[in-house]
């Protein structure tokens, strides 16, 4: 009898032991990151896959970063591609406005090493269509992987104000290249250098590209292009990209980014909005065949649909067109 009570009393204790164990694990807390009002997206910039954090960036002591490559001028509503090297691997970049509160935390995912053994990033810029900085600079600093910060890096932009209106779609380059956008209309015309405005049966213009870099490779640095709408048209449409010429031989060949914004939403098309012309690619006059297929869209009823009825709308062909293109700038 007293084997049995010591039995059970032992196999109370355990039992009891167990569920104070377990007690004390569910109260290990994790430490969360607390999600801050962004204060840079909606009036200045935001970055694609990156995270907002409130305060300013602190730099470090090491000079890390040996170039960042990027359009030093941008449009509203539009985005650019940055490409940051390092002879460091960088776990993460932080980007700043300057005069600002807040930054974006970058994580590296998708770094390669160069030849010269150095890292490559890149980050894409995304510019809120309400941008009226005539002037703006951006701070940059590389958290490197051993725990280290590179010092401050500052980069100025200039904006080139760019219409919005009900659709916007805007292109840009980072080398001095002539790069054109191309916006054709299935059965009608379509807007580009040599066309620059898209009118209805009414003869009501609708649409117009109200900025064109570098023509002819006559370089004037700003190598951003710009289309918008005043009024949404119904119909199929689709969007081109055309290294027309590359005015700089030596230079490996563009990096490109295309931006829909509807509404003030930026829509992604199809995974061609973004490229890159091939290095030996000395461009193509405006030869159609060449011409970068990024994606098609309709309007309906006034409203913007990235569906569209054609089974092959990647090719201009399809859309019927009866039309003579300019060659020469």
């Amino acid at each position: 009898m007293k084997k049995k009570f010591l039995l059970c009393t032992l196999a109370g204790f355990l039992l009891f032991s167990t569920a104070s164990c377990s007690s004390d694990d569910s109260n290990t807390t994790e430490v969360e990151e607390v999600e801050v009002p962004n204060t840079l997206k909606d009036k200045f910039f935001d970055i694609e896959g990156a995270t907002f954090k409130a305060g300013t960036i602190q730099g470090g002591e090491k000079d890390a970063i040996n170039q960042i490559n990027v359009n030093n001028f941008v449009i509203n509503g539009g985005k650019a591609i940055m490409t940051i090297t390092s002879t460091a691997e960088l776990q993460s970049i932080l980007i700043g406005l300057k005069g600002h509160d807040g930054f974006y935390e970058f994580k590296t995912t998708n770094e390669s090493q160069t030849r010269d053994l150095l890292y490559s990033y890149e980050v894409v810029l995304d510019l809120s269509q309400k941008l009226d900085l005539e002037v703006f600079e951006l701070q940059i600093v590389g958290y490197i992987t051993d725990g280290t910060r590179t010092v401050v890096y500052y980069r100025e932009f200039q904006l080139i104000p760019a219409g919005t209106g009900e659709l916007q779609i805007s292109l840009s380059w980072d080398k001095e290249d002539d790069v054109d956008l191309h916006l054709v209309k299935k059965d009608s015309n379509r807007i580009y250098y040599g066309s620059k405005h898209l009118y209805n049966s009414e003869g009501i213009e609708v649409a117009e590209l109200d900025i064109d870099s570098n023509p002819g490779c006559q370089l004037d640095g700003i190598k951003n292009e710009n289309i918008y709408f005043h009024q949404l048209e119904d119909g199929e449409y689709a969007i081109y990209v055309d290294l027309y010429s590359k005015c700089t031989n030596a230079e490996a060949g563009s990096k490109y980014i295309v931006n829909v914004i509807v509404g003030g939403t930026s829509i992604r098309l199809s995974d061609h909005m973004m490229g890159k012309f091939a290095d030996e690619n000395p461009g193509s006059g405006n030869d159609p065949s060449q011409h970068v297929f990024i994606g098609a869209f309709s309007i309906v009823d006034g409203q913007f649909s990235s569906v569209v009825a054609s089974e092959r709308t990647s090719f201009t062909d399809t859309f019927r067109l009866n039309e003579r293109l300019v060659y020469k700038k």
